[in-house]
């Protein structure tokens, strides 16, 4: 796992590289084809990557953007009308056969299909008009990693490629080495994990484009560290949640600078009146100063790139905090790399 999370600025410069100028081409395409709803379609790291997806898609092209049911598909048989949809299906393995019933489903009811995986000979390449690629090589630890970060970076092509607002995707090829100052921090995060050895339960927050943020890591320290990580938009959180905390119950919060920055720290406030024990994955310095701990991020990253670059640390912990739990996050117990579900 470790290994992987430092290779990512090689596999979002490669996926720069060799899927830019097809994406734009992909984009001038489906343009044509004027969709009235983008749908995604995704299990799992790669649900939360298309948690972010959708924030990004709706705000750079206005297009609205579901994320999928597949139950509806698989289980009680529906048949929903697609015509005028792009469906994208979001698999690291591309072998999901939910994801791929569904990506079937939706070609044969006249959607214009797109797969995104890290396999190029899976299942999914029959299921879908095109394929986008992630390049990450075999990823070989359980808890996705390097594949995660690589669908989100293919989203912010696309999002360039269909997008009407360029500020949405501005910069973003600074992207592979925003993290590659973040993995940096690796030393300062195996100290910080030691102090959170014996947690067993947390709450994470994240909101806007930061909300997939939040999903991801509580997912990472469910299946890595077996901790009960709840995780909730922090708006959200206000309405009922805030109820269960107590004097050093942990909180961790994604917050990076712009619009949402105002009511996190409204909330980090909170959380001190309440005694929390509060780790902030940030660049703002005051919401830095009012929770216990911080993982301190790169001041110049910009909210719309911000959620990559602040995902690695917290992969880099959730990885950490096993190994300091006396754990292997390379062998999650009860799991396998590939899911299979109906």
């Amino acid at each position: 796992m470790l290994e992987e999370i430092r290779q990512q600025p090689d596999v979002l410069s490669r996926i720069l590289l060799e899927e830019r100028g097809k994406i734009q081409r992909l984009g001038e395409a489906v343009k044509k084809k004027s969709p009235r709803l983008i749908v995604l379609v995704a299990r799992g790291s790669s649900d939360n990557a298309a948690l972010f997806g959708r924030y990004l898609l709706e705000i750079a092209t206005g297009i609205p953007v579901s994320l999928a049911a597949p139950s509806v598909y698989t289980v009680y048989g529906a048949k929903l009308h697609l015509e005028h949809a792009l469906v994208v299906g979001v698999s690291q393995s591309g072998e999901g056969e939910d994801i791929n019933a569904v990506l079937s489903a939706a070609r044969a009811a006249g959607s214009f299909t797109i797969g995104i995986t890290n396999e190029p000979n899976s299942s999914m390449v029959r299921m879908v008009d095109e394929l986008l690629l992630i390049h990450g090589e075999h990823e070989r630890s359980v808890a996705a990693t390097k594949t995660f970060t690589g669908q989100m970076m293919i989203f912010y092509l696309l999002a360039e490629a269909l997008g009407r607002s360029p500020a949405a995707t501005k910069g973003f090829e600074g992207i592979p080495e925003f993290c590659a100052k973040s993995l940096r921090q690796e030393a300062a995060i195996r100290e910080l994990a030691q102090r959170y050895s014996f947690m067993e339960n947390c709450v994470v927050l994240g909101r806007g484009l930061l909300y997939g943020n939040a999903y991801e890591l509580a997912l990472k320290l469910m299946e890595t560290c077996y901790v009960v990580a709840e995780r909730f938009s922090t708006a959200d959180f206000f309405h009922g949640p805030l109820a269960m905390i107590e004097r050093h119950f942990p909180v961790i919060l994604f917050a990076s600078p712009g619009p949402m920055m105002e009511g996190v720290l409204t909330l980090a406030k909170r959380l001190q009146e309440l005694r929390a024990e509060t780790l902030a994955i940030t660049s703002d310095s005051e919401l830095a100063g009012t929770c216990s701990k911080a993982i301190a991020m790169d001041a110049e990253i910009p909210e719309f790139l911000a959620p990559i670059p602040y995902i690695v640390p917290a992969q880099l912990f959730a990885a950490l905090l096993a190994e300091a739990k006396g754990l292997d996050p390379d062998t999650p117990r009860s799991l396998s790399k590939v899911t299979r579900t109906l």
